[in-house]
């Protein structure tokens, strides 16, 4: 036997450390190929405002719905905070009680459907096997797996509704007065524990829903094999999902600050130079401001959904075992992917 002692050259830290390659989602999310669909994501998803104000006459509400130690803080970019929001108050008072609310959730999941699953597939193209997939050909993909993330979405709104059924009928029940009201004290505990399922359950599925759209752009998953995928990472890994989730939010949230960090350093070299008066007072540099300021939030979204498509492979070798250089599954790969 050798006794000889080893020499290490080189660690592996990506391989020690798993979470580590989650660091790389910040890089993908200043690509050009992710900040275009993300860009355009955010342009639709602004939408929501007109669709409200015509369909139901009503507008947002004012008030910030993130206020951290008395400053605004958006830990999660608008669409993604605006589906979370939405099933949020869904459970609490009913989503049909609110339009605006009915709206804004309804149209943040489709913008995120056709725009997320663009955003993903160039994530994991690119982190997967190094290869460049452009904005057209992202958006060629996402359009043409259309069908595949609007089953994933209504099986997973499906499966929180479900998991209220019980709570429905409790509250329907209500409506027979006193003998109503006997039957569900009666059975109080049920209801309540069907409650804190329907919780758990909407944690889960808006997790899992995310990773399914991940799943659809990273290995050409159908609707219910992605969303079966996201769930069963999420259920499977408990912790790791958790600190991943977690990384993911800590990572977009940084690299948004470095992104408004050197727009506003940009931003004040132009104007040493520039009359800001004159620029200001025309109206194609604000409408060039105003677009230079939204790129932060596109950096949000692009770096988040990358950090969900990573978190998605990550969670894969987890489970199944499939390297992290594997993508589409079974699908044969063409040159124009």
């Amino acid at each position: 036997m050798n006794h000889d002692p080893v020499k290490v050259n080189r660690v592996e830290w990506l391989r020690l450390f798993p979470g580590l390659s989650l660091l790389q989602a910040a890089r993908l999310g200043f690509r050009v190929r992710v900040l275009v669909p993300a860009c355009l994501c955010l342009l639709v998803f602004a939408a929501r405002r007109n669709i409200a104000d015509i369909v139901f006459d009503v507008a947002p509400p004012p008030q910030q719905l993130w206020i951290v130690f008395g400053t605004e803080a958006q830990p999660l970019p608008g669409p993604i905070e605006a589906v979370v929001i939405g099933a949020t108050r869904f459970l609490a008072w009913g989503i049909l009680n609110n339009p605006w609310e009915f709206v804004s959730v309804i149209w943040s999941g489709f913008v995120l459907m056709a725009f997320g699953v663009a955003v993903s597939r160039s994530a994991a193209t690119e982190f997967c096997i190094h290869s460049r997939t452009g904005v057209f050909a992202a958006m060629r993909f996402s359009f043409q797996h259309f069908t595949a993330a609007l089953v994933s979405t209504l099986l997973a709104a499906s499966l929180v509704i479900a998991s209220l059924l019980i709570v429905f009928i409790a509250g329907w029940v209500m409506d027979f007065g006193s003998a109503g009201a006997w039957l569900v004290a009666i059975s109080w505990p049920v209801i309540f524990l069907s409650g804190v399922l329907s919780v758990v359950v909407t944690i889960v599925c808006l997790i899992g829903w995310m990773l399914s759209l991940a799943a659809i752009g990273t290995d050409q998953c159908s609707g219910a094999d992605a969303l079966s995928r996201g769930i069963n990472y999420v259920l499977s890994h408990k912790l790791w999902t958790t600190l991943y989730m977690l990384a993911v939010v800590v990572v977009s949230s940084v690299a948004t600050r470095l992104a408004h960090w050197f727009i506003e350093a940009g931003t004040s070299v132009v104007y040493a130079r520039v009359d800001q008066n004159e620029v200001d007072s025309s109206t194609v540099f604000s409408l060039w401001m105003a677009a230079i300021q939204q790129l932060p939030h596109a950096v949000h979204l692009g770096v988040f959904l990358s950090g969900m498509t990573i978190m998605y492979v990550l969670l894969r070798e987890t489970e199944d075992g499939v390297d992290l250089r594997e993508i589409d599954g079974a699908v044969a790969r063409t040159p124009k992917d």
